[in-house]
């Protein structure tokens, strides 16, 4: 991106970070992103690290929380917007099932395999379920899904076919200072 006018983005700016996701966001939301940015990078670095991000209340109760801060780990500015573009409602259903498809490829393999799907009932759970609870909802996950070793994306979509995502779509407030 170009250098920062008077601690903002210029239009070049604004317009690559709206290029770069796909349009999600608008002109109002990316300067509105930034200036929520710029707040969290505490040391003005540049980017933001786990800590940073842990400041958000938001985040920092999600169960999640620790897989998502993997996905921002020093994340900069036009990164960040990327990350955050899959919750907005301007996106396409199967961009935000690729999102869901990374966070729960826990060991990046491109499969979700039973171990990842345990980690993350695990992480959802926590102590509520016992490791019998969690094994029952993984063979009902891989059921009819062609393969005891996970699923591929294309398995991941067809498993939430149907579901609502609207739960994971948020509003970018335009009066962030």
């Amino acid at each position: 991106m170009g250098q920062a006018i008077s601690g903002g983005l210029t239009q070049n700016d604004v317009d690559e970070v709206v290029g770069a996701c796909k349009g999600a966001f608008s002109q109002e939301e990316v300067e509105s992103l930034y200036r929520r940015f710029r707040s969290l990078d505490r040391g003005l670095k540049g980017y933001i690290g786990s800590e940073e991000l842990l400041a958000i209340p938001e985040l920092s109760i999600n169960p999640l929380a620790q897989r998502v801060l993997r996905l921002f780990e020093s994340v900069n500015f036009l990164e960040f917007v990327k990350l955050l573009a899959p919750f907005t409602a301007r996106v396409s259903r199967e961009d935000k099932l690729q999102f869901l498809f990374t966070v729960f490829d826990v060991d990046g393999d491109g499969l979700v395999s039973p171990d990842d799907m345990h980690v993350m009932l695990r992480q959802l759970a926590g102590s509520t379920l016992t490791d019998d609870d969690i094994g029952a909802l993984i063979a009902r996950g891989l059921d009819g899904a062609g393969s005891p070793r996970g699923l591929t994306l294309q398995g991941f979509k067809a498993a939430l076919a149907g579901r609502d995502l609207g739960a994971m779509e948020v509003v970018v407030p335009s009066d962030l200072s």
